[in-house]
């Protein structure tokens, strides 16, 4: 989360308390709410996706609009399960905080 909000972290400053831990719903637009929550249904569990889902996305979002919103939420998952599988840290020379921490590694 760092990495990723970094470049634009004044940007959604504002938006960010709503949507760490519990998305507050009142304090989001329908469209910024159901945008979260189809990230967080990608990131945890896809199969939570389902035409009940997309009929919802649909009534705020286009088709186009949604393959984007899963294309883009796909991208940033591979980001994090590469850098999480591999513990990825920052370099001495990065603009971003080093000493990134990982969740203990569960069981098998």
């Amino acid at each position: 989360m760092t990495v990723r909000l970094a470049p634009v972290s004044e940007q959604v400053a504002p938006k960010e308390a709503h949507i760490h831990q519990r998305i507050d719903t009142d304090k989001l637009s329908r469209r910024e709410a159901l945008a979260v929550q189809l990230a967080e249904g990608i990131a945890s569990s896809p199969h939570t996706v389902d035409d009940d889902f997309f009929a919802e996305l649909n009534t705020e979002f286009s088709e186009e609009e949604i393959v984007e919103l899963v294309f883009g939420c796909s991208v940033y998952n591979f980001g994090n399960k590469f850098n999480i599988t591999f513990r990825v840290d920052t370099g001495s020379d990065s603009p971003y905080q080093s000493g990134l921490q990982y969740k203990a590694p569960g069981v098998r």
